[in-house]
């Protein structure tokens, strides 16, 4: 579904040359390069990076469309854990788009069997409605697309 992409594990190797001077580690679970030399993370030279987290509890995004949160003004989760991943897929993003050139980053956060697509720049942030992606398409045909 993304054959000019490369989908490198790099959950145990930080990114140590564009982020040695933060006072934590980039480690991003999957890094995707447009190349077929990359390895590791490489902040520089990253594409997309995506981010797994097992535990729906951990899921830093509520869906803002459920009957039940239509008077939440907000869909980011209250929660301490909820909020510590939204720090560190910020953190990410941050790391990248601080180490390139470029208006936008993407990202994605798959918590358990669901996937935010995420596109991030200069003035905020746009999450995408929550995809279960073992019975939606969308999350390949990104990939594919990008």
């Amino acid at each position: 579904f993304a054959p000019n992409l490369q989908l490198i594990d790099s959950h145990t190797e930080p990114d140590n040359k564009n982020c040695s001077m933060f006072s934590y580690q980039v480690k991003l679970d999957l890094s995707v390069y447009s190349d077929n030399y990359s390895v590791g993370c490489d902040c520089s030279t990253i594409e997309i990076s995506i981010k797994f987290k097992w535990d729906a509890s951990l899921d830093t995004f509520d869906d803002p469309f459920t009957e039940e949160q239509l008077d939440i003004p907000s869909f980011v989760c209250p929660t301490k854990s909820a909020k510590d991943t939204l720090g560190q897929i910020t953190a990410y993003a941050s790391a990248q788009l601080g180490s390139q050139y470029c208006t936008h980053a993407f990202s994605v956060l798959v918590v358990w069997d669901t996937a935010h697509i995420i596109r991030w720049d200069q003035e905020g942030t746009l999450v995408m409605t929550p995809i279960k992606y073992g019975e939606d398409q969308t999350l390949a045909k990104f990939f594919s697309r990008y």
